[in-house]
C-alpha cells in the first residue's frame, strides 16, 4: 500500500471532506484543537506530538502543526458514466514541475472542470507535497484520473462528444478568443519545455494560442491554463455565478 502526506490545517480539512482514505493524523500539541473532535467523530486514528517530535517524524522543521498520512488511490481511467456527464476536462501532458501541476489543478477547479486526466508514469507526481500545496486544496475537490495513453484516449473522447483543444504555438493555432463555446471540451496543456507532441496536436479538433505583446511567445504553463479555462468556459461560469447571485437575492 502506497501512501502520501498532506500538510497543514486547511489541506487536512479538505482531505477529511473528501473520499480519500486517511490512515492517521499527527497534530502538534496545543494547536488545531478543532480537528480533534472531527477526527474522533470520523474514528480516524491520530496522535498529538510535541513540535520537536513532529520535526523528527517529518525530517525537517515543521511549521503548520498538522499532517496526515493518506492511502494513495489506485490509478483509474475515466469511465463511460463519468464521461457521459462531464463537460470540461483538463489534460496536462508531462508537466515536470509539481508546482505547475498543482497550480493547473487549482485553476481547473476554480473554473469548474469536471476532471483532470494524467498519463501514467509521465510528469510530476500529483501526490507530491509541492503539488498538493500548490493546488490549495483543489486536489481534494476534483477527480484525478490516469490513463495508459492520452494519445490513444483522445479519439475515444472525441467519439463521446468532446471537442479537443490543444494549447500550441503552431502556425495553425487560432487565437483563443476566436473560439466559439462548445457543449463539451477537453483542454490539452503541453510540457513546460516541449509543449504538445505533434502527434497529439494532429488529433486535436482545434489548436489555440494566446496572443502576446513585446516579442513574448509563451507563458508559464499554469498561467496559460488559467487564461484558457476562462476564455473557453467563461460563459458557463458566468451563468453559474449569476444563478448563485439570484439565489442569494431571493433569500434576502
Amino acid at each position: 500500500m502506497e501512501t502520501f502526506v498532506v500538510e497543514g490545517r486547511w489541506a487536512v480539512e479538505a482531505l477529511l471532506d473528501s473520499d480519500f482514505d486517511t490512515l492517521e493524523v499527527c497534530l502538534e500539541k496545543g494547536r488545531h484543537r478543532g480537528l480533534v473532535s472531527r477526527l474522533e467523530q470520523a474514528e480516524i486514528p491520530f496522535q498529538v506530538l510535541e513540535a520537536e517530535e513532529i520535526e523528527a517524524v517529518r525530517g525537517y522543521i515543521f511549521h503548520r502543526g498538522v499532517f496526515a498520512n493518506v492511502v494513495r488511490p489506485e490509478p483509474e481511467a475515466p469511465g463511460s458514466h463519468f464521461l457521459a456527464q462531464a463537460k470540461k476536462l483538463v489534460i496536462p501532458i508531462d508537466l515536470a514541475d509539481p508546482g505547475n501541476l498543482g497550480t493547473v489543478i487549482r485553476s481547473a477547479v476554480a473554473f469548474g472542470a469536471d476532471g483532470v486526466v494524467l498519463e501514467k508514469g509521465k510528469g510530476a507526481d500529483v501526490y507530491n507535497a509541492k503539488c498538493i500545496r500548490a493546488s490549495a486544496r483543489a486536489l481534494f475537490r476534483v477527480p484525478v484520473f490516469e490513463v495508459e495513453s492520452v494519445e490513444k484516449s483522445l479519439d475515444d473522447w472525441k467519439k463521446k462528444g468532446f471537442t479537443i483543444f490543444g494549447m500550441s504555438l503552431s502556425h495553425s493555432s487560432v487565437p483563443i478568443r476566436e473560439i466559439s463555446p462548445v457543449a463539451a471540451s477537453a483542454i490539452l496543456l503541453g510540457s513546460e519545455k516541449e509543449g504538445l507532441p505533434s502527434e497529439m496536436e494532429n488529433i486535436c479538433n482545434e489548436l489555440v494560442t494566446i496572443p502576446m505583446a513585446n516579442g513574448m511567445d509563451s507563458l508559464n504553463v499554469a498561467a496559460s491554463a488559467a487564461i484558457a479555462f476562462w476564455e473557453l468556459w467563461r460563459d458557463e461560469l458566468a451563468c453559474g455565478i449569476d444563478s448563485e447571485r439570484k439565489k442569494i437575492r431571493a433569500k434576502q
